[in-house]
């Protein structure tokens, strides 16, 4: 059996590159690929959520064709806008809340 399996993986494994056929040389290189820009950069977290909201996350994004990483990243952005403008009187995310919290109330 160990035989079966070691020709088995033989066949999965890359070959072997010729690092001494390799030229390295101080020609321009053409076809150079664009610097990453800032916004093509992206940075790994890791938050703890709620069951609840994990589903609601993962449904969401699957009933709107994308991924989750990408549901989270425009709601935070939405987020971000509700909270950047501090010259307002009143937090539009506290006049969010208000109003998720008055549709509740009128579909019970």
């Amino acid at each position: 059996m160990t035989e079966h399996l070691t020709g088995h993986l033989s066949h999965q494994q890359p070959s072997a590159v010729d690092v001494h056929g390799l030229t390295f040389t101080d020609a321009p290189v053409d076809n150079v690929p664009p610097a990453a820009g800032p916004d093509d950069i992206k940075v790994a977290r890791s938050y703890r959520l709620p069951i609840e909201l994990d589903q609601w996350i993962t449904q969401t994004a699957a009933d709107k064709g994308i991924k989750p990483s990408t549901l989270v990243r425009d709601l935070l952005e939405l987020g971000r806008a509700a909270y950047q403008d501090a010259d307002r009187a009143v937090s539009l995310a506290d006049v969010l809340r208000a109003l998720a919290s008055i549709r509740s109330k009128d579909a019970a």
